[in-house]
């Protein structure tokens, strides 16, 4: 099961430098490429999402990325085809899949779980499904060995934190920054002292998003105890930017602006 890579990459190392993809952003197969470009170019993990209408958790950037994966006729079909494209090709590889409830609802939890795992799948983490309500989804994804995860915010309260650790088997997602996503620069100490506040009262992972964007934060939380930095807006304005470049062709540009983009984030892992 593809969970086992994710245990795998922990016992490996403490620092995971993860970029975030909108499945089929522009196109399928750029989609993939871009994957393989990030792993080639030191990624050990992926977060993946699927392309939905209403990220409620997302800002423009990745708004911009799901709609663009949208007009590329993205489906989650389709979106578990690239998944198992990218698996076949780096079997080893944990991919994170973060997906919108609708589209879980829309295929019933026992199928969509299913259906993530056999695509390569090593987690899921949900957003807008409340913690309260997402008993029968936990359950189906330990029936099914889905790794699950579970979001907490910079306001949640130890007691909380504490709650949410307990009931995953992937790790915890702490936001980095209040509010949705979006690259954001500087913040290095309070980001420190956040992800030190979490990290240190749990025994879980910590994976953190929601803004990072440069290298120096990527290290601060890393030396606060984090053991996962994704970086998702920053990553999805340099694909844009290559698309808006010129023809979309065969993707050169949008891979040449997200690999100068990405390259010097994985440097913030200490060697």
């Amino acid at each position: 099961m593809s969970r086992a890579n994710l245990a795998a990459a922990f016992a490996a190392s403490n620092q995971h430098v993860s970029p975030f993809l909108v499945l089929g952003d522009p196109t399928p197969e750029i989609s993939f490429q871009l994957a393989k470009a990030a792993i080639e170019l030191g990624a050990t993990m992926l977060e993946v999402g699927i392309a939905f209408g209403d990220p409620s958790a997302d800002g423009l950037a990745i708004q911009r990325a799901n709609l663009r994966a949208m007009n590329a006729k993205a489906t989650t079909p389709v979106a578990f085809s690239i998944m198992k494209r990218i698996h076949a090709a780096f079997p080893t590889i944990p991919m994170n899949l973060l997906v919108y409830g609708n589209l879980v609802h829309a295929a019933g939890f026992e199928r969509f779980a299913r259906e993530a795992v056999e695509s390569g799948a090593s987690s899921l983490l949900v957003p807008d499904l409340m913690f309260e309500e997402g008993e029968e989804l936990r359950a189906v994804c330990k029936t099914v060995g889905l790794g699950h995860a579970e979001l907490v915010g910079p306001l949640s309260e130890p007691k909380r934190i504490r709650k949410l650790a307990a009931a995953v088997d992937a790790y915890l997602y702490l936001v980095a920054f209040q509010g949705v996503t979006g690259a954001r620069t500087g913040a290095a100490d309070s980001i420190r002292e956040l992800v030190h506040r979490t990290a240190s009262g749990v025994e879980v992972p910590v994976c953190v998003g929601f803004g990072l964007s440069t290298r120096e934060q990527i290290a601060a939380v890393f030396e606060a105890g984090a053991r996962v930095a994704v970086v998702g807006s920053y990553l999805a304005t340099a694909i844009e930017a290559g698309v808006n470049a010129g023809p979309l062709g065969d993707g050169a540009q949008v891979l040449a602006k997200f690999r100068a983009a990405f390259a010097p984030l994985v440097g913030a892992v200490a060697q």
